[in-house]
C-alpha cells in the first residue's frame, strides 16, 4: 500500500514536543493497521513539564487526524500500571480499559507490563 506522498505504510509518525526551542517531550503514532483502521499512540514528556495538560491536548489533536482525516475506528494507547500520570491521559480523553497484557515488553533490566486502553471512532464523535 502507498501512502500520499510516497511514504510506506507502518512505518508511524513521531512529532516533537517543544518549549521555548527545546524539545521536551515527543508523541506519535507507533504503527497503523490500514485493514483494521486501528492504531497505536505513544507519548513521554520530560518531568518538568508533566501535569500541564501538554500530552493530553496533543494526543487529541493526534486521535481527530487519526478518526478524521485517515478515518480509523480503533485508537490504542499503552502505559505501564504503576505509571498514573499516563494512563490519567488515555482515561481523561474517553478511553476505555480493554485489557492488561503481561510480557508486553521486553526492557534492558525487566520485562514490562502494559495496560491497554482503546478508543472507538463512535466514542470519540458523542464526546
Amino acid at each position: 500500500m502507498q501512502l500520499p506522498g510516497g511514504a510506506s505504510p507502518n512505518q508511524g509518525f513521531q512529532a516533537a514536543i517543544l518549549e521555548r526551542g527545546a524539545i521536551v517531550g515527543g508523541i506519535g503514532f507507533h504503527r497503523t493497521d490500514w485493514e483494521q483502521r486501528a492504531t497505536t499512540i505513544g507519548y513521554w514528556i520530560a518531568e518538568d513539564f508533566q501535569g500541564r495538560g501538554t500530552v493530553t491536548r496533543a494526543a487529541a489533536r493526534l486521535i481527530d487526524h487519526a478518526l478524521d482525516v485517515w478515518e480509523l475506528e480503533r485508537i490504542e494507547i499503552r502505559a505501564a500500571p504503576d505509571n498514573r500520570r499516563s494512563r490519567a491521559i488515555p482515561e481523561r480523553l474517553g478511553f476505555h480499559q480493554e485489557r492488561v497484557i503481561p510480557n508486553a515488553e521486553r526492557l534492558p533490566y525487566r520485562i514490562a507490563v502494559h495496560v491497554v486502553y482503546v478508543l472507538l471512532s463512535d466514542q470519540w464523535q458523542r464526546r
